[in-house]
């Protein structure tokens, strides 16, 4: 590989109701957004050959002027970084990247579109909102699907996961990769060794080192003041647990009909797995009204043993625990044998989409400069500038690998920002000098692709869904918590799943189950 020389290389109702204000705007509006598009890569439009990478007349004009609006998940980099110099300098392009953090991003991109004062690729963190679908059929973005194969990196790019992108059978989009199957517990092993146990291979031993982690003083200072897992209030974890309990991955095919996941026997067992943690206070008892950093928290303070969580973030905790704990050790795993065995819930393949309006990408020529610039970020010194940074600033070369200088400078200067704007998986980067640890979860993450569980409404369209999904999913989510905590019996939960039912959940269920019978899958 070549490293060197500079080319180194994640409020609903309120957030619903925006979105469905927006969704008027936009559908009122679009033809306003289309006119300055004149007669320029209509929807029906066949491509002309671009040929390896998009070459065109146009792209030898000089520099590429690409607006982006992008995902932050840190303080935002200057323009003129070097990396970001170093990104235009591959690509010919002179980039104009808006951040928006994380908190806000989804209104942002509601009050973007509905304004037509877009950026030429804007990020949209699930193309099935109501108001993106809107946006999508009134043709304010540009259907891509016809392009994708005169660009070498693109073209590799999984077919399944464009079909899980797709709105009324067209791609609209280039999908952030990511891993099929990235979940497990990560935990702290030194605990588990000093109580005499052994990595857990069950439920029964997963329940067994949450209970000594809580009870038996792990961390040998004398006192019960530790839990044995530590949560949040999405409650992240427990699709994980339901999916080792044999429950489906958010939906199932059952007698040729769609059927939610909290139908099934195996998910209210899982509900009475985290209700029995609750109960004997193994699980953090406010874990209702914790975010993510808290979480995290609980684990680098030394408070909870165990989290469920990307097995990626193993090697963020054992650097951030062992600057408080130097003797704490920690360890993942993946594989829990469950009554249908070995299972792991499956995500969708991607992480947002990149999407190209109309209004800012006035002609086919320019979109297929785009469309260049995303397949020249997929090339290999890329992937490695955006996974590894700067040689001599973020990592330095060891026995031929890379190696990080300082993790923590490299994901706040590139991985937090830039790292965003790669199509490609982030695991795509050239290998390097991994800590056992590492190369043991990166394994587990291909491994576990053989096991994953999928959802079979991924590349499904409800309109119920999209108008009403939000609220829905907040009915049984806190019903979910409420069982938990004791303040909801098993038919309280029942007649909640029958509010579901009459407040639309049939309707997602008839709709899904029509185009899923449409599709012939």
């Amino acid at each position: 590989m070549n490293i060197r020389g500079g080319n180194t290389a994640m409020n609903k109702r309120n957030q619903m109701k925006k979105a469905g204000l927006m969704t008027m705007g936009i559908v009122v509006g679009a033809s306003a957004l289309l006119a300055g598009c004149g007669n320029n890569g209509g929807a029906g439009q066949t491509p002309a050959a671009a040929g390896a990478g998009g070459n065109t007349a146009a792209e030898n004009k000089g520099p590429l002027n690409l607006s982006i609006m992008s995902l932050m998940y840190a303080e935002p980099p200057k323009a003129d970084s070097d990396v970001q110099k170093k990104i235009e300098a591959y690509t010919n392009t002179k980039l104009d990247i808006a951040w928006v953090p994380t908190s806000s991003y989804k209104d942002k991109v509601n009050v973007t579109i509905a304004s037509g004062e877009m950026p030429k690729a804007l990020l949209v963190q699930n193309n099935k909102d109501s108001n993106i679908l809107s946006a999508v059929r009134a043709g304010v973005f540009w259907e891509i699907g016809p392009y994708l194969n005169d660009y070498p990196n693109l073209a590799k790019m999984n077919k399944s996961v464009f079909d899980n992108i797709k709105v009324d059978g067209k791609i609209y989009g280039l999908y952030r990769a990511r891993d099929l199957s990235t979940y497990g517990i990560i935990y702290r092993s030194d605990w588990l060794k000093n109580l005499g146990l052994s990595e857990p291979k069950t439920v029964d031993d997963l329940y067994n080192m949450f209970k000594a982690f809580a009870l038996n003083d792990p961390d040998k200072n004398g006192k019960q003041d530790t839990v044995g897992l530590t949560e949040e209030k999405t409650m992240d974890g427990f699709g994980v647990i339901a999916s080792f309990m044999g429950a489906p991955n958010g939906w199932e095919v059952k007698d040729g009909k769609l059927s939610p996941d909290f139908l099934a026997p195996e998910y209210f067992e899982a509900m009475k797995f985290y209700k029995k943690l609750y109960d004997e206070k193994l699980i953090k008892q406010d874990f209702p009204v914790l975010n993510n950093q808290q979480k995290r928290d609980d684990i680098n303070q030394g408070k909870a043993g165990a989290v469920i969580s990307n097995m990626i973030d193993a090697a963020t905790y054992q650097a951030t625990i062992t600057k408080t704990f130097p003797d704490a050790d920690v360890d993942v795993v993946s594989r829990i044998n469950g009554p249908k065995g070995e299972r792991s819930p499956g995500g969708l393949g991607y992480n947002s989409v990149f999407m190209f309006p109309k209004s800012s990408v006035k002609s086919e020529a320019e979109l297929k400069q785009i469309l260049a610039f995303y397949d020249k970020l997929s090339d290999q010194s890329m992937l490695d500038l955006l996974g590894w940074g700067i040689e001599g600033r973020h990592y330095k070369m060891e026995d031929g690998k890379p190696v990080f200088i300082d993790q923590k400078l490299q994901d706040t200067e590139v991985g937090s920002n830039y790292l965003q704007l790669q199509v490609a998986k982030y695991t795509a980067k050239t290998t390097g000098k991994e800590t056992p640890l590492m190369e043991k979860y990166n394994k587990m993450i291909r491994d576990n692709e053989a096991i994953a569980v999928n959802n079979p409404t991924n590349p499904l369209v409800s309109e119920t869904q999209t108008t009403k999904g939000s609220e829905l999913k907040q009915l049984i989510d806190d019903a979910r918590t409420k069982f938990i905590l004791g303040k909801m019996d098993e038919a309280g939960w029942k007649q909640t799943i029958e509010q579901w039912r009459n407040a639309g959940g049939d309707k997602v269920i008839e709709e899904f189950s029509a185009q899923y019978a449409k599709n012939g899958k």
